[in-house]
């Protein structure tokens, strides 16, 4: 197993070294443990809020229940894991670079992720309008050209692990969900091609994992009076701070809240305290309304996200702009969500076709799969980028045998065995290619929210997320 998968433990709560040794859990990149608790109350409290009577409360996720309940099922799941990064995100702030707004009729301060302001970027005519750190006084072409702000970015490698931790987790509650003596590794090791293993049912699956998050709640506090900024030359007197500049802002000293761009709405999380925070406020306060607000607010940008940028209308285009990777002003393109980000996609692919290469066709027992995981795909992309590649299947010249048809066309023959498939799965939360029967029996999200919605899996959901700190 080591010398297939490199470094790698079934451990997937802790951060681990090379050498074997798990990091204290002060050091840990990711809480893992608080993450596995957080997924499973959401999509218990989602399956909860099914069954309720509140679903007339939340027209988007009403409507794709009533139509297609396995993509609900995985909208969910897109919603739960851009949550998961949003509250490793809150970890990470600092005291710098909040920037403030007055234009709620309230007097604010956001730790904003994208380079606009969070409240103004769906109620004005340009972007322009609401860009974060400009002079609101000089000319649109200065505010485009000048060096662009695109939020309180975490590091990439960052991104790339609590990424890796949130899908393991996602694929890991779906595939025990089946298989309860299924087995999941984490591959640790930066050096080595694959992210993960899952084995059950007899099979072993190798997954290449590319997840960064496509929408995030920025962190909001309101303040009790106006900031100021310097005094009036001619009076002396304080003088209001400019709206979308920026301030030091102590977190923990203020109440804190996620904010909901769309409705000007705010879930709070307390102050910044303690080593389980923001976790643990946030979980002592989550039930069937929230969590389905919290998936609402994800559909409904993300509905507006999947329409070509060129075909947006109306509120689509303004939803839009709460997303990642939209480009100048608002966020850098190369933040991409998913496999929307075309070097993921493109990088993705290599790996699925080497790891049939290397380890499929090098299995005597016939019984590896690949597949290639992301939270989200290339969504209005997709025909550009994966749609004539979901199908493919490969292999090797010396393989093909001629068959002489007498002067006609030239035919050659392949022995089914020999051929493998570019992608046996590519499974993200918002479309899911399954090439291999097994892989898409076990991660069926139409059986798992009919479980789900059936109050069948309460119990699992529990003990699944119950692991204790080590």
């Amino acid at each position: 197993m080591v010398e297939l998968f490199g470094v790698s433990t079934a451990d997937i709560d802790n951060d681990v070294r090379t050498n074997n040794t798990k990091v204290p859990l002060s050091k840990q990149m990711v809480n893992g443990f608080k993450m596995r608790e957080l997924i499973a109350t959401t999509v218990r409290l989602f399956g909860q809020g099914l069954m309720g009577g509140q679903l007339a409360d939340f027209p988007k996720i009403n409507s794709e229940y009533s139509s297609n309940p396995a993509r609900l099922m995985g909208f969910a799941f897109g919603a739960i894991s851009d949550f998961c990064f949003n509250i490793e995100y809150v970890r990470r702030i600092t005291d710098k670079r909040w920037s403030y707004c007055a234009k709620a009729n309230d007097n604010r301060v956001y730790y904003p992720y994208l380079g606009v302001c969070p409240h103004c970027i769906t109620r004005v005519e340009k972007p322009t309008q609401a860009v974060l750190g400009a002079d609101s006084d000089a000319s649109n072409a200065e505010k485009e050209s000048r060096a662009r702000y695109f939020g309180n970015k975490i590091e990439s490698h960052h991104v790339g692990r609590i990424g890796e931790r949130v899908i393991v987790y996602i694929l890991d509650l779906l595939t025990k969900s089946r298989f309860e003596d299924s087995t999941t590794l984490m591959v640790f090791d930066d050096q080595h091609d694959v992210d993960a293993a899952i084995f059950f049912d007899g099979i072993g699956v190798l997954a290449q994992i590319k997840a960064s998050p496509l929408i995030l709640l920025p962190v909001m506090s309101k303040l009790s009076a106006p900031l100021t900024d310097g005094v009036s030359d001619s009076t002396g007197l304080p003088e209001k701070r400019k709206d979308h500049t920026f301030t030091d802002f102590a977190a923990s000293e203020h109440e804190l809240s996620l904010y909901f761009s769309l409705d000007d709405t705010s879930l709070s999380i307390g102050k910044k305290d303690g080593k389980n925070w923001p976790y643990e406020p946030m979980l002592s306060q989550l039930d069937e309304k929230t969590v389905m607000k919290i998936i609402e607010n994800w559909l409904s940008i993300y509905l507006s996200f999947e329409i070509p940028k060129k075909e947006r209308e109306g509120e689509d285009v303004s939803r839009a702009y709460l997303t990642s990777g939209w480009g100048a002003p608002i966020d850098d393109n190369k933040t991409k969500s998913g496999l929307a980000r075309s070097d993921n996609m493109m990088k993705g692919t290599y790996a699925s076709l080497k790891y049939g290469a290397y380890y499929v066709q090098g299995c005597q027992r016939k019984t590896l799969k690949t597949t290639l995981v992301a939270n989200i795909d290339p969504a209005h992309q997709y025909a550009d980028y994966l749609e004539k590649l979901e199908d493919i299947r490969w292999g090797h010249k010396g393989d093909f045998i001629p068959v002489d048809v007498n002067d006609g066309p030239d035919i050659y023959s392949i022995e089914a065995k020999k051929l493998t498939y570019l992608f046996d799965s590519v499974f993200t939360f918002n479309r899911q290619i399954m090439n291999d029967a097994q892989l898409a029996d076990a991660w069926n999200l139409g059986g798992f929210i009919k479980r789900l919605a059936n109050n069948e899996l309460g119990e699992f959901l529990e003990d699944w997320g119950s692991v204790d700190e080590e």
